[in-house]
């Protein structure tokens, strides 16, 4: 069964408040039926809050408005995502003033308050879950949509299966590509041969390994499958599988569902 959408154009027909997009989100509340849903829920409100100069992320006017159909609706909204955003957030005007109720860190200020998951994935044997997101009776996923070179696209999904995990999880659901074999050095003792097999990517995908001369990493993201390895490899010394660019994918799709 699929899902109703509920889209608001930023196209205005008209020089009127009510062809706003902030207009447009409170007829998306109501249709949501928001209000009705949150009385005496603990709200999480799980949003990017950007980092550094980042400003390609939701504007605080829209979160306002979230924030009090929640409050109107008698539930006790928060908003929360990782600890490194969070510290600073104040300079993209992301405050409680602003917003109209606080912004936490998900998994506390060092990223210690979680709990923990058993669900076996590759190299992943646990996944904690930030502590003020399972804490929460209820969520409100307000997230932004962006380009990312993991996965091509970013939004629901990443909201949830990367913000609101540790970052200890976060680095190892990155490892996940690497998990199953694919470059394979008994087949490739020439040292030469190898600088030739990292020399033929124009995209630096590939790399040496900073411990082992004879070992060879792919960066999965700027890789585009051009091939140009493989006509300089020796056969059966480096796989380009589709395994590897999907784990990323899977691993999402998994700290979605424990989430």
């Amino acid at each position: 069964m699929t899902s109703k959408v509920y889209w608001g154009s930023p196209r205005q027909a008209l020089l009127d408040g009510k062809e706003t997009l902030p207009a447009k989100l409170d007829l998306i509340i109501d249709a949501l039926h928001l209000r009705d849903r949150v009385n005496k829920e603990n709200v999480c409100i799980k949003l990017h809050v950007g980092n550094d100069i980042g400003y390609s992320v939701i504007h605080p006017v829209f979160v306002r408005k979230v924030v009090q159909a929640i409050k109107d609706g008698g539930g006790k909204p928060f908003i929360a995502d990782v600890s490194w955003d969070v510290a600073g957030c104040e300079q993209r005007g992301y405050t409680a003033e602003v917003l109209g109720c606080p912004v936490y860190p998900a998994a506390g200020p060092r990223d210690h308050y979680y709990y923990t998951h058993d669900w076996e994935y590759k190299n992943l044997k646990s996944w904690k879950v930030a502590g003020m997101i399972e804490d929460a009776s209820f969520m409100v996923n307000f997230a932004h949509i962006k380009g990312h070179p993991a996965t091509g696209f970013g939004g629901a999904f990443k909201n949830i299966a990367l913000g609101c995990m540790v970052g200890e999880t976060r680095g190892q659901m990155h490892d996940v590509n690497h998990f199953d074999r694919y470059w394979f050095k008994d087949r490739c003792p020439d040292a030469e041969l190898r600088k030739k097999i990292v020399d033929s990517c124009p995209f630096g995908a590939l790399v040496f390994d900073k411990n082992d001369p004879e070992e060879i990493h792919i960066h999965f993201d700027p890789c585009n499958n051009c091939m140009r390895c493989q006509q300089v490899a020796p056969e059966g010394a480096l796989k380009i599988d589709a395994v590897n660019f999907q784990a990323f994918q899977e691993a999402c799709a998994i700290s979605t569902a424990i989430t």
